[in-house]
């Protein structure tokens, strides 16, 4: 605080993010420009997407699954999500923290496309609280807070990403992912007994993995 009884660290803080705030809607807006003067060649996408899925790494994660009444519930997960707007090209994505306050934070994800100026928006909610067998413990640390809120808003990114991108991609290259898996030098039974080891040793025992996953390992 100082004579004149203003708080200096506040202004300085407010300035720069209004600074911040100018430079990133000026990326952005040479971002437009670009994806307008030099539009992406979909079949060159395309074929990228493709190329990626052929890599084990990526169709390794490429899917999630998770029980749900009784099925088993999947779809292409972020990390494919991801993959595929890069090589898409001339979209702009991520997780934007809009204020906190009170033990909550206010986010929203988004997935812009630049070229054909369509967009999809994800506002959402995220209380500064971590839930354990043990009860709830309340979040502090402003980097558990901000790995909150990035793991809460993967599941709202996928989503946006996945409503910009055209359908008919992404089911190419889940299919290619699929194919990748199966024609993996490492077969899918050898890597099924290297996880249930793994998860041996963290006390996760098959019958807990079964019950997680809703079915039989060997399905």
């Amino acid at each position: 605080m100082n004579e004149l009884g203003f708080n200096v660290p506040t202004v300085q803080n407010n300035t720069m993010a209004e600074v911040a705030g100018t430079r990133a809607e000026h990326e952005v807006q040479a971002a437009f420009v670009i994806a307008q003067k030099f539009p992406r060649n979909q079949l060159e996408c395309y074929s990228a997407i493709i190329d990626a899925c052929k890599r084990p790494f990526l169709a390794e994660q490429a899917m999630y699954a998770y029980p749900r009444g009784g099925t088993l519930v999947t779809g292409p997960s972020i990390r494919l999500a991801e993959a595929m707007a890069q090589c898409w090209k001339h979209l702009d994505f991520g997780i934007e923290e809009i204020s906190q306050s009170n033990g909550v934070s206010v986010a929203k994800a988004f997935c812009k496309d630049l070229q054909n100026n369509t967009h999809s928006t994800k506002t959402f909610y995220v209380k500064h609280e971590r839930h354990t067998k043990k009860g709830i413990t309340k979040l502090t640390d402003p980097r558990e807070i901000y790995e909150l809120v990035a793991n809460q808003g993967a599941r709202r990114l996928r989503a946006c990403i996945l409503a910009i991108l055209p359908g008919d991609v992404i089911e190419a290259a889940v299919d290619r992912c699929k194919k990748t898996l199966e024609s993996s030098e490492i077969p899918l039974a050898d890597r099924v007994k290297k996880m249930v080891l793994m998860f041996d040793e963290l006390g996760v025992k098959v019958e807990h993995i079964e019950k997680r996953l809703g079915h039989n390992l060997n399905a």
